[in-house]
């Protein structure tokens, strides 16, 4: 058992990036798309939500017969290494437990990868000879019966790469976030560890149809635009990943800093909320109203405490600030006036003035 399992769940999710075709710039000036999808109402979380695609752990995932699989294509202990190997901060996810199969850096990102072609029909492969820092589509198979018996648990995720003689693109995911489903949402919580995939081009995509309502290619502006319209409803991790992805117009640019990173760690956010007069807060690590030594389980005893309070008289109260102001399901202000954390993309771009939803 892994700690804190009795709390919440392990998931992965995988943001997808994809040039757009002869590297034209749309209105905004990106010239690259992010894949989402809105879920269906049979899901059990976050339904008709938009998301990135992604799921649960299963034990699959951590299996010693890709380890065996990875002799099989000659991967040396080295390669695996450059994946493994990560020093800054570490969140729970990461961590190995007495009974893991795999290395946590490994298995996680298979879960992701698992999740995305078993939603969205998308396999990425490593490339066998180069390291561009971009991952590649594998298309030319039978993507619905793979996806189906893989889904439906009649074949292995591993036997489909076997069968392809293909290597999941382990190194072209980088760690992006983990954000933990904040304490007070008791009845299903989740640790979701967030990582970014580009490609050079855009790629098929094959909706699996019980969890899929239907997917989208578009920018990170007009996804939040539309959230903000409310013709599209994305939950706060979602939300604040996106909008810090929303400064940086060029693919090319995110995948540098991506690859420059990927030793850098994670700082887990697990937002913590407070009530307010005219909404309600949720602070990130880095804010002065985040709970010192805050250990992910203890509900915060203080939510109401400035609930006579506005949103912009209780940051006035404080001088650091990292928070997501809700004043509805569709409107957030993003508070941050400090550094990014792990060398990460701002959330506000470079210290910018406040970004309103």
């Amino acid at each position: 058992m892994r700690t804190y399992e009795k709390y919440w769940r392990d998931s992965a999710s995988l943001i997808v990036l994809a040039r757009n075709s002869d590297n034209e710039r749309d209105h905004d000036g990106y010239n690259y798309k992010v894949l989402v999808f809105k879920r269906t109402e049979n899901t059990s979380f976050l339904p008709n939500h938009v998301v990135f695609p992604g799921g649960s752990f299963d034990p699959q995932d951590d299996s010693s017969d890709w380890l065996r699989f990875f002799s099989r294509q000659t991967l040396t202990s080295e390669a695996l290494q450059t994946v493994t190997t990560v020093s800054g901060p570490r969140p729970y996810i990461f961590r190995r437990m007495d009974g893991d199969q795999l290395d946590r850096n490994i298995s996680v990102r298979l879960c992701a990868l698992r999740e995305c072609f078993e939603e969205l029909g998308v396999l990425l492969v490593a490339d066998k000879y180069t390291q561009t820092g971009y991952s590649k589509a594998k298309t030319d198979f039978d993507v619905h019966s793979w996806q189906t018996d893989v889904h439906e648990g009649r074949k292995t995720f591993r036997e489909l790469y076997e069968q392809l003689q293909e290597i999941p693109d382990l190194w072209g995911l980088y760690e992006w976030s983990t954000w933990i489903t904040p304490t007070h949402f008791r009845r299903k919580r989740f640790e979701t560890a967030f990582f970014l995939a580009a490609l050079n081009k855009v790629c098929p995509v094959l909706p699996e149809n019980y969890e899929v309502q239907e997917y989208m290619w578009e920018s990170p502006r007009n996804l939040l635009s539309e959230h903000a319209e409310g013709n599209l409803w994305l939950a706060p991790p979602q939300s604040y990943e996106l909008q810090r992805l929303s400064h940086v117009l060029d693919i090319d640019v995110i995948v540098q800093m991506a690859r420059a990173r990927k030793h850098c760690g994670t700082t887990t956010f697990c937002p913590v909320a407070f009530n307010a007069a005219d909404g309600f807060i949720g602070v990130l690590p880095g804010d002065d109203l985040y709970p010192e030594h805050f250990d992910f389980i203890t509900d915060n005893a203080e939510m109401n405490k400035y609930g006579e309070l506005t949103m912009n008289e209780l940051a006035s109260r404080v001088q650091n600030h990292h928070r997501v102001e809700h004043s509805g399901l569709h409107q957030q202000t993003f508070l941050h006036n400090g550094p990014s954390l792990d060398a990460h993309l701002h959330v506000l771009g470079s210290n910018a003035p406040l970004s309103k939803l």
